[in-house]
């Protein structure tokens, strides 16, 4: 018996308006990625979660941990435009850890708290290591601070599981839906 070659000639449907296109790879074999479109609707929902709830945390840290109130310039203001590029990259991350895979709801909230932990306990060391650097030891009160900075990143990191995973969804249901 013959084993017949695979047919080369018929190529995947996808809707011309869907969320993904065909397009040649370095070799000329067609690949589907996002499309345009959808790749910019994804980064801005991504990142504008995972700034939001990095500013939102930080600013609950500071009220209820440090009792300082923070105004709108320092949300607003160097310090908040650092802390929140580095919110956006949790559910950033995320997506590419578990974009287009199937994975559940589950899989991305276990996911997104282990990122939302390996970057609070860099943060920890950071902070932590330039105290001592500059001949600071932590204070009684460390444990706790470090408690909820760790719950409000657990907290934190079930919106970033939520909105990837239902971005993951629609993008998966509509890729479906624009092949029939």
């Amino acid at each position: 018996m013959t084993a017949r070659p695979p047919n080369h000639d018929a190529s995947p449907k996808i809707a011309e308006d869907g969320p993904t296109e065909l397009v040649p790879d370095a070799s000329g074999d067609l690949v589907e990625r996002l499309s345009g479109g959808t790749a910019t609707v994804l980064v801005i929902w991504l990142v504008g979660v995972g700034a939001g709830t990095a500013l939102l945390g930080v600013w609950l840290f500071s009220t209820l941990v440090l009792g300082t109130r923070l105004g709108i310039g320092a949300l607003i203001g160097g310090p908040g435009l650092y802390t929140a590029i580095a919110g956006a990259a949790g559910p950033c991350v995320l997506w590419l850890a578990g974009r287009a895979q199937g994975h559940s709801l589950a899989w991305f909230a276990w996911t997104s708290a282990k990122i939302g932990l390996v970057m609070i306990g860099m943060v920890a060391v950071f902070f932590f290591g330039s105290m001592l650097l500059f001949g600071y030891l932590p204070g009684s009160g460390a444990p706790i601070w470090i408690g909820a900075a760790v719950a409000f990143t657990l907290a934190g990191s079930v919106a970033w599981a939520l909105a990837t995973w239902a971005a993951d969804r629609y993008i998966a249901r509509a890729r479906i839906e624009g092949e029939r």
